[in-house]
């Protein structure tokens, strides 16, 4: 139980509506099991095992975050990639982005999607520039890339790294 409250409140959210999805969906299988057909009995099993998969993943990628934020270092990357879906709707749901970085003279080619902890805005960047990029110390394939940290020279990555001194700040990743 300490475990999860040491979550971020995201995650403490969504795996309290997935516990609950998924205890009324055992307790449905339980008491009905004799007289529902055996493809609900199917579709209920994936249910639970997509649903249980999803509590995991969050749980995976607030401890990722935790490591990041507990260990990180900075250096700078190129956008390679950058995708807005434009989803009606949908909000800003499907963004993605693909960066490349180097750590120690090691080239990393990292993506990902929109996410609680880092916004992906639906206008474009300046692809011809460099952008910020915070990663775990002990895993460099751990990282964001900061699109609201633009490095246009080597005194601005000065000026960054003094400003993630103490901690990172609140406009570069969520906190909770």
């Amino acid at each position: 139980m300490k475990e999860f409250f040491n979550l971020s409140d995201y995650t403490k959210i969504i795996i309290s509506i997935f516990g609950i999805i998924v205890l009324f969906i055992v307790f449905y299988f339980i008491k009905n099991f004799k007289t529902i057909d055996i493809e609900l009995k199917f579709l209920l099993i994936i249910l639970i095992i997509g649903l249980v998969a999803g509590i995991c993943l969050n749980r995976e990628q607030d401890k990722n975050i935790e490591l990041l934020k507990n260990n990180f270092y900075l250096t700078t990357g190129s956008i390679d990639q950058y995708i807005v879906t434009n989803l009606k709707g949908k909000g800003d749901t499907g963004n993605s982005i693909k960066y490349i970085y180097s750590v120690d003279n090691h080239f990393f080619v990292h993506s990902y999607g929109e996410n609680y902890y880092v916004d992906i805005p639906n206008d474009k960047p300046d692809l011809s520039i460099l952008y910020l990029v915070i990663y775990e110390k002990t895993n460099p394939k751990n990282s964001f890339i900061l699109l609201n940290y633009p490095v246009n020279s080597s005194q601005d990555l000065e000026r960054y790294k003094d400003l993630f001194k103490d901690k990172i700040p609140e406009d570069a990743i969520k906190q909770n």
